[in-house]
């Protein structure tokens, strides 16, 4: 009675698994992770139509299809060119690779450490709309007057400003990574505290397969580079909105972009390189039967780079003027890089040796980018000599090392990885000829689009022409017909994979590789919407042994469904829209009122959705709905120690300090490079406070740490299932919490009265006062949504029936980091501004 019961349950809950509704609200990680894969390459398809058009530009010097009779004009001005590399490599670096690598990891993570689904599965949703809206804010560009933002991807300063970049798309494709950064800080929140906390019982770290550990670690550098990238766009498009000025170069500005940017654009290489590293790891070994070569130390290597990756950005600022020691202790640190990444290549080439392959085409796909890791290793070495770097920075030979990293390793590696996992996703196999086919093509036409690029390296990059005579015009015509076979070659990818799902037999064999890393090959193809059938364990004499308990049967559990990730994430990218709308009818735009108007009433449409998603997801947790199946297998306990909710809001709370910090760092750095600190007036580099604000200021501080010193007392008075305590504390915080709005408002009204400080005045060419203005303004948003959630957690403490006490400590915790986030922020505010 019981199995037919199960089985009638799992049919109906499967049903809606698998239904319309089913994928557009999950909260499911197997489907969000097939999301990501899906839209990643999507884009992947987009930025790669946009590569071909530009290497059809530069294939003919002094590109006029006019003399060649096909057009009646020039294929592309300069314009359009800078565009299309702009957005390509915007859209290769932030919106593909990135999110095909987390895509594998958040559908094959709970499967390989034996768990339900991801710790949060609503967040987990919410970053996946966040950042397929973000891509389609980033493209939309293109149908706004003036275009897209066409400054290169690195987008620089002052070239970015808008007084040379004066186009609506360049403002979209600001906020595309402002939201992009958003959902990779909540995917990178929802893979650490996964792997930390919802491994099945007797899973040890460092038993985990490596593909896990890279995703671990691409989470762990995400974290602590995407929020200071998001930022430092999030200043560009509010100065635009603002009329602010945070990077006036007389002042420092556009080298303080230059390297807030790189900060995050060399750790991003990596986070891009180490998937599919990880990835040809797990699958060699697999298919080879046989270990990963050295597994601990390619574990630490992994590690090394991560750290050091951070620590060698600087070399992107050789032709700055920089100090020459900073100079000489970058090249160090860049060659040093060089010694994992060497063992990385090592313990691929060692873990392939020796095992009795039949060469099926994920093996192939390793070996071509085991060669590309040593082609784009030896000529990235090269330009951490300061000599080198000087001859060739700025040059195609730097744009063949970059791809060769990028397409040669991580893009091959990560085919083969959907290759491997193609059985797991849809439960039957692939066309292995197809599959060979695909790898001999995409093999010949990476090298031939990729390795002339070396011989070009007196060419400038991002030239839209060039002129004839001068030998670039073989090695463009080469690399031209090589993107051309590199394309041709992924059309027979997903003609494999289409014919495939058509015309093969669903898989008999729950194992096809006999593969032993993980617990990703204990569950049917595809694998059932809750996972496991028992519950997995890890055991055995050296309790290292991958078992299922068959004494402990999982009962079909509800499928849980949310409207609200989808909500929130339509609220937050149409309120950008709106935004963006609005600035349309006013100067310098001056499309007319209309579209001030239209702006407006998109904004108010995001303003309900967004709310529509919070409510209903606070009402949710009042009602505890969702959701109402641990993602564990382990008893959790609620409250002691950190529990998934606690590390989960620690993380995410820490990277919004890494926000802020962003903006503490840019105004320690205008104040070092300014002149003349304390000169009163209109002078761009004051910064003075009237004594009046400052008195406002210290109160704001004090109130909140009052706040903050009772959010605590509430977190205890929850933990000790007292509810009359913890409800008063928490309404006495919100009170002072209420009065530092109060106090923040009546300083930036005050500060407001100074014509050197005023906003929309000396704001315009203050980059200081500019900055003030900004941080003040997220003090106050911040501000206003701890008190909220404040209020809402007093009430319901009071006057709620149904209540988990388990619950009611972790919302403790919420508002006192919240709390806590805002009180340092208001205090080191000060510090910034006065000290």
């Amino acid at each position: 009675m019981e199995v037919g019961s199960n089985d009638e349950l799992y049919e109906k809950n499967n049903r809606i698994y698998n239904s319309v509704r089913g994928w557009i609200f999950t909260t499911n990680h197997k489907q969000i992770g097939l999301l990501y894969i899906l839209t990643s390459l999507v884009f992947f398809i987009g930025g790669g139509v946009l590569a071909l058009l530009m290497r059809v530009q530069l294939a003919i010097p002094r590109y006029d299809l006019v003399h060649y009779g096909l057009f009646s004009g020039r294929f592309l001005d300069a314009l359009q060119y800078n565009q299309l590399v702009t957005i390509h490599g915007l859209t290769m670096l932030i919106w593909f690779l990135g999110p095909l690598g987390f895509g594998f990891g958040i559908y094959l993570v709970p499967l390989a450490i034996g768990s339900r689904d991801m710790i949060y599965p609503r967040i987990n949703a919410l970053g996946y709309w966040l950042y397929l809206f973000s891509g389609i804010l980033l493209w939309m560009g293109f149908f706004l007057p003036g275009g897209n933002l066409d400054t290169g991807w690195t987008v620089y300063q002052p070239l970015s400003s808008f007084k040379f970049t004066p186009y609506i798309g360049a403002d979209t494709a600001a906020a595309a990574v402002v939201v992009r950064g958003l959902g990779t800080i909540i995917a990178s929140t929802e893979v650490i505290a996964t792997v930390f906390k919802a491994r099945a019982r007797g899973f040890r770290l460092m038993n985990l397969p490596l593909f896990v550990w890279a995703i671990l670690w691409v989470a762990m550098i995400s974290w602590f580079v995407f929020p200071e990238i998001s930022a430092l766009f999030f200043v560009l498009v509010v100065s635009n909105l603002l009329g602010l000025s945070g990077f006036i170069s007389t002042y420092g500005g556009a080298l303080m972009w230059e390297n807030l940017f790189w900060y995050f654009g060399h750790p991003e290489v990596y986070l891009l390189l180490l998937p599919g590293t990880g990835a040809m790891f797990d699958y060699l070994s697999n298919l080879g039967h046989r270990a990963p070569y050295l597994k601990k130390w390619m574990i630490a290597a992994m590690g090394a780079i991560s750290v050091d990756s951070v620590m060698v950005f600087l070399h992107h600022t050789f032709m700055t003027g920089i100090v020459f020691a900073w100079l000489m202790a970058t090249s160090v640190f860049t060659e040093t890089i060089s010694i994992p990444t060497g063992m990385l290549i090592v313990g691929l080439i060692a873990t392939l040796l020796g095992a009795k392959h039949k060469f099926q085409t994920p093996i192939l796909f390793a070996l071509a980018a085991s060669t590309s890791f040593m082609i784009g290793g030896i000529t990235g070495v090269t330009q951490s000599s300061l000599a080198i770097d000087t001859i060739v920075h700025g040059d195609y030979y730097v744009v063949a090392h970059f791809h060769y990293f990028m397409v040669g390793v991580a893009v091959m590696g990560l085919m083969g990885n959907l290759y491997y996992y193609f059985p797991k996703f849809t439960g039957k196999m692939y066309n292995e000829t197809l599959g060979r086919i695909h790898w001999a093509i995409a093999y010949i036409g990476v090298n031939t689009l990729y390795f002339p690029m070396f011989f070009l390296y007196d060419l400038p990059r991002r030239v839209y022409t060039y002129q004839s005579g001068f030998g670039y015009t073989i090695f463009n015509e080469i690399s031209t017909v090589g993107a051309f076979i590199f394309g041709l070659s992924f059309l027979i990818m997903f003609a494999n994979f289409a014919y495939s799902m058509k015309k093969h037999a669903p898989l008999t064999d729950q194992n096809p590789y006999k593969a032993t890393a993980g617990f990703v090959w204990f569950t049917t193809n595809p694998p059932k919407y809750y996972n496991f059938d028992y519950e997995p364990y890890v055991g055995g004499e050296d309790n290292r042994d991958l078992l299922l308990d068959k004494n402990k049967p999982i009962k079909p559990p509800k499928v849980e469904l949310s409207t609200r990730p989808l909500y929130i994430a339509l609220g937050v990218v149409i309120g950008f829209i709106g935004a963006v709308v609005a600035m349309m009818g006013y100067k310098p735009y001056a499309f007319g009122i209309f579209y001030a108007y239209l702006g407006y009433a998109i904004v108010a449409v995001a303003a309900a959705l967004f709310l529509v998603g919070t409510i209903g997801w606070m009402y949710d947790d009042y009602k505890l709905k969702s959701p109402n199946v641990p993602p564990t297998y382990k008893k959790d306990p609620v409250t002691k120690g950190f529990n998934n909710t606690r590390l989960g809001m620690l993380i995410f709370l820490a990277g919004d300090m890494i926000w802020m910090a962003t903006f503490y760092g840019m105004v320690e750095w205008l104040k070092l490079q300014s002149v003349s600190p304390y000169v009163e007036g209109n002078d761009p580099v004051t910064w003075f406070f009237p004594s009046l604000a400052s008195i406002y200021i210290y109160i704001s501080i004090a109130a909140i740490g009052i706040a903050a010193l009772l959010a605590w007392g509430s977190l205890y008075g929850a933990i000790k299932k007292s509810p009359g305590k913890s409800a008063s504390y928490m309404a006495v915080g919100a009170v002072f919490g209420i009065i530092f709005i109060i106090t923040s408002l009546l300083s930036l009204v005050n500060i407001n009265s100074y014509s050197a400080l005023s906003l929309g005045g000396a704001t315009a060419n203050n980059p200081i006062a500019s900055m003030y203005w900004l941080i003040s303004l997220m003090d106050l948003l911040f501000g206003i949504g701890v008190i909220a959630v404040m209020i809402g957690y007093a009430v319901r403490v009071k006057y709620s029936k149904k209540f988990l006490w388990g619950r009611t400590a972790t919302s403790a915790d919420v508002i006192m980091w919240f709390v806590a986030f805002v009180f340092l922020t208001t205090v080191f505010t000060t510090v910034a501004f006065i000290a």
